[in-house]
């Protein structure tokens, strides 16, 4: 058996709340002798349960010792007989008293107790593990959630800053909406609703490229999501775009009373 093993057994925590038999005892005192590794194992455990009584002690109250003192009495019984100290004291014979030793019940005692601050000490380690652990996972969440809106955001800088910027205003029946349109060279359109109301249910906003007088579309989106650009259709060439109100899923032309928005390019 290698020495982490022997370690391992349990047997120093043993001894040194002496609950080890005599025997085992000699053999480990042997062995502490020779092995280094053994001798520190001992000392390491032995100030562990020192800290752990230490953290549970209680400190005795000062008033404790004065009423303690205050019910002894020290008078001298009427019926016990002085002796001068002129005459010789009566030599009585000392039969010595053999007293039965309570090392084994003291060490189940000691055992027992340090069992109870270790295991209190192990729970409470173990909660605070468990609430470590929560705190790390809701940081862990709360970075992902960061790292993406930076990445949507270097994204959403790197296509206004490479994409022709075309405002769309508001027609006259719908004053103050506004939407951007940037179109860079890879004729790929984006789409940024800034002040546009959700689309009623069972509607979508479709978004239109006039290309030489012609709509063609570009995509249908919600509005739901304002400041967020969204990806759209790739349109070669457009002298305009506009914004249309149509049914879930689109229309093949566009409705000219429901154009909310346009701007040329």
């Amino acid at each position: 058996m290698d020495t982490k093993t022997y370690i391992s057994t349990g047997i120093i925590e043993q001894y040194v709340l002496g609950g080890l038999p005599l025997e085992d005892s000699s053999i480990l005192e042997c062995v502490m002798k020779n092995n280094a590794e053994v001798r520190e194992a001992i000392f390491d455990v032995q100030k562990t349960f020192e800290l752990l009584a230490d953290s549970g002690a209680l400190e005795a109250p000062s008033h404790l010792k004065s009423e303690i003192f205050s019910r002894l009495d020290f008078s001298i019984p009427e019926n016990l007989t002085v002796i001068p100290e002129n005459e010789s004291p009566i030599s009585v014979p000392i039969i010595p008293l053999k007293v039965k030793q309570s090392k084994n019940s003291f060490s189940k005692i000691a055992l027992i107790a340090a069992s109870v601050l270790l295991i209190a000490s192990l729970g409470y380690n173990n909660y605070k593990n468990k609430n470590q652990k929560k705190e790390i996972a809701q940081m862990t969440a709360s970075n992902k959630v960061l790292q993406t809106k930076v990445t949507n955001l270097k994204v959403q800088n790197t296509i206004i800053l490479n994409s022709k910027n075309i405002k769309l205003e508001g027609v006259k029946t719908h004053p103050g909406m506004l939407a951007n349109v940037y179109w860079g060279t890879s004729k790929k359109v984006y789409l940024k609703v800034n002040n546009m109301p959700s689309a009623p249910e069972g509607q979508q906003y479709q978004l239109w490229a006039i290309v030489d007088g012609k709509p063609v579309s570009a995509g249908v989106f919600d509005g739901s999501q304002p400041d967020k650009i969204q990806s759209m259709a790739v349109i070669d060439k457009a002298q305009a775009f506009a914004i249309t109100l149509e049914k879930s899923g689109g229309s093949a032309t566009p409705t000219m009373e429901n154009m909310m928005v346009m701007g040329t390019t």
